[in-house]
Formats: structure tokens, C-alpha cells, sequence
């Protein structure tokens, strides 16, 4: 495949696929993947290809913007605007007698709805611990919000949970789409491979920036009560050197917590994790979907412990925390910690098989295209 390199974001990489096609439309995400070689550093470059696939098949010509592209652009251009950001909230910003049919794509939950959740946990560690620690919080700046009541509809990522949160603001249609993992590895042969007596009482944390807002303050203090436990630590916990302070005694001085350096998903050593381990732990407060624990569940059989702001659905397969507590974290330990050997296994055959059935790229890309059409359709009879 020829990629065309741009020297800045604010270039719209024009006709991507190079189709005949009438109707024009403008994809507004990430443009990393149409311009260079997509990575695995986020799923959100494999939902950008998506996006603009799913509009392809549906007979649209697909220019692409960089998300945060604040440039003027002519929207009159386009029959139809399909993303977020910026690029996409300006065709709401100028004067215009037409405008292109809005699909506005959420990664999160609805922005004051996430925000508040992130304040009301940075206030908890300040009176737990004495310290505000704004930096690990997930804080989102303004945008247009409001937008959400305008655009034609919504496409959310996450279960109903997430998309609840815009439901309560809107009269739009709300579409949930659960995310995809990106798959690197067979988690059947992890399966196989994996010593469950050794690994039962291994959990992981894996999650991106924002530590406070996805917990995980609640687990070091809950570890900290059982030394029997034990918890590996893979992200960029320096980045947030404020919470390494204040946590420095969980992080650097208990025997059960082990730090360790964030993985990319196509090394070895992200193989090494999703075999030594039997858990992923992430009590956020808001998510759309919570991309890091899907790419180790999928590909590693590994059992979730979630709260319902995860924005995964648990079945009977991962084990809820009912709060975002020290106390409510620490039952879900126990509960977990306390499955025999056969109903760890249960649960991790049951984690492959609905992720493989639920958050595969197919299967996201079938309800992607699903909604859109469900969306513009009504516009066209109309």
C-alpha cells in the first residue's frame, strides 16, 4: 500500500480511496493510518481506518482531517461529516445555507458526565491522602458541548452505560458501538500455555494516562491489605510523578506490587504479561470503552474486574466492583482470588469466547455500518 505523507496536521488527505463516487464525505479522527503506517500504540488508529471504510461502502468519496484541525474549511463541500473534534465541531461554528448530514463519533462518556466523575475522584485522594493531583485526573477541555443536540446522530462507543450519559442530554438517536482489541496474539494458545495454580493470584493493571480517574489508587490501597495477592503495574506511572509521591510507599515498597514498564502490544514481553497473569483489574470512573482491557482480554484470556463506567459488559465472565472504593475494590479481589482452579477456567474460556464474538474488528465494523446507515437513512426518506 503507497501512503501519501503530509508535513502537517492540518493537511485533509483528499479522496483516499480514489473512487467514482458522487457524494462526498469528511472523515474527522486520527490521520496517522492514512498517512503513514498505522501502529498498535492505541486502537483509536484502527477505528480511524474503519470509520473511513464503512463510509467507502456506502458510495461516499472519504477525504480525511486530522481531528484537531482548527483550520476554516469548507463544509459545503461534503454531503456528509462523520467523527469528532475540532474539524468537526467547525461546520457548526460558520454561516452556512446547507450543511452536510453530522455523525458525531464518541470515544467517551458525555464530557461534563466524565468530568465530574474524574473531580469527584481527585477529591477523594485529596482527603484520603491530602494532595490534589490534577494530572491524574481526565479532565477534558471544553469543545462545543451542546453539539450532541444538533448533529443528525451519535455514534458512542462503550454499552449502554456509556451511552445512557447522552441519552439523559439529547433527543438525537444514540448508537453504542463496543470497541474492538486489536489482535496480536491467539489467546487459545495462551490459554493452553498458561500454569493456572501459578498464576491465580497475579493481577494486572494496564491502562493509559489518568490514574487517579481509572482507579488505580483504589487497588494499591486494597493490595496493600493483602500481601498474599499480588499486582503488576504496567504504564507510564513517571509521567504522573505527582501520584508516584503520593503512592510512592504501594509502588516502591510492598513485596506483592510489581512495577513494570508500559508494553507495546506486538513485543514479547506483552506475551509474557497476558501468561503471567489471571486478572486485569481498572475501577475507572468514566470511560467509552475500555480500550486497554479489551486488547488484554482478547488476546490473553485474562478476567476483568470492572466497574460498570468501563463501559464493557461483564456477563458471566468478569467480576464487577460495585464502587469506585477501596472497599468495593478489595470484595472483588477477595471474590476473584477465591475461584477455584475449574471456574478460573470457566471464566477465562468465557472471556475469549465474547471478546472474540463481541469485540472483534468484523464485528465492529458491522455495527459501525449498521448504525450509519441507520442514521442517515431517515434523513433520505425524509
Amino acid at each position: 500500500m503507497k501512503f501519501r505523507f503530509w508535513s502537517h496536521k492540518s493537511a485533509i488527505v483528499l479522496d483516499h480511496f480514489r473512487s467514482n463516487y458522487a457524494k462526498k464525505a469528511l472523515v474527522s479522527t486520527v490521520h496517522r493510518p492514512f498517512v503513514k503506517q498505522a501502529n498498535f500504540k492505541h486502537n483509536n488508529q484502527i477505528e480511524a481506518l474503519e470509520m473511513a471504510q464503512v463510509v467507502h461502502e456506502l458510495g461516499y468519496r472519504v477525504d480525511v482531517v486530522n481531528f484537531s484541525n482548527a483550520m476554516a474549511i469548507d463544509y459545503s463541500r461534503y454531503d456528509l461529516l462523520f467523527g469528532s473534534g475540532p474539524a468537526f465541531e467547525g461546520a457548526f461554528l460558520q454561516e452556512a445555507g446547507l450543511r452536510p448530514k453530522t455523525i458525531l463519533y464518541q470515544g467517551g462518556a458525555f464530557v461534563p458526565v466524565g468530568n465530574r466523575a474524574s473531580l469527584r475522584r481527585l477529591q477523594d485522594v485529596f482527603q484520603r491522602r491530602g494532595v490534589w493531583l490534577p494530572g491524574s485526573g481526565r479532565i477534558a477541555a471544553g469543545g462545543i458541548v451542546g453539539c450532541e443536540e444538533v448533529v443528525d446522530g451519535l455514534i458512542v462507543l462503550g454499552n449502554a452505560v456509556t451511552g445512557d450519559t447522552y441519552r439523559a442530554v439529547t433527543d438525537r438517536p444514540v448508537h453504542q458501538l463496543p470497541l474492538l482489541f486489536i489482535q496480536v496474539a491467539d489467546a487459545g494458545d495462551i490459554l493452553q500455555a498458561r500454569d493456572l495454580a501459578r498464576v491465580k493470584n497475579h493481577f494486572m493493571w494496564f491502562a493509559g494516562a489518568g490514574l487517579v480517574h481509572k482507579g488505580l489508587d483504589l487497588v494499591l490501597e486494597a493490595f496493600a491489605r493483602h500481601p498474599e495477592l499480588h499486582l503488576h503495574v504496567y504504564g507510564a506511572i513517571d509521567h504522573e510523578p505527582g501520584f508516584s509521591r503520593a503512592f510512592h510507599h504501594e509502588l516502591r515498597e510492598l513485596p506483592n506490587v510489581h512495577v513494570e514498564r508500559w508494553l507495546a502490544l506486538e513485543s514479547p514481553e506483552f506475551r509474557e504479561a497476558l501468561l503471567a497473569n489471571a486478572f486485569v483489574i481498572c475501577p475507572s470512573a468514566a470511560e467509552g470503552c475500555c480500550s486497554s482491557v479489551l486488547n488484554v482480554c482478547g488476546n490473553g484470556a485474562i478476567v476483568p474486574i470492572l466497574t460498570r463506567e468501563c463501559g464493557i459488559d461483564l456477563e458471566d465472565y468478569g467480576v464487577l466492583v460495585g464502587a469506585t472504593t477501596v472497599a468495593a475494590v478489595e470484595a472483588a479481589l477477595l471474590q476473584a482470588a477465591a475461584f477455584s482452579e475449574q471456574e478460573l477456567d470457566r471464566r477465562m474460556r468465557r472471556t475469549a469466547d465474547y471478546m472474540g464474538a463481541e469485540h472483534s474488528r468484523e464485528r465492529y465494523h458491522q455495527r459501525m455500518k449498521a448504525a450509519v446507515q441507520a442514521i442517515l437513512e431517515p434523513i433520505s426518506l425524509g
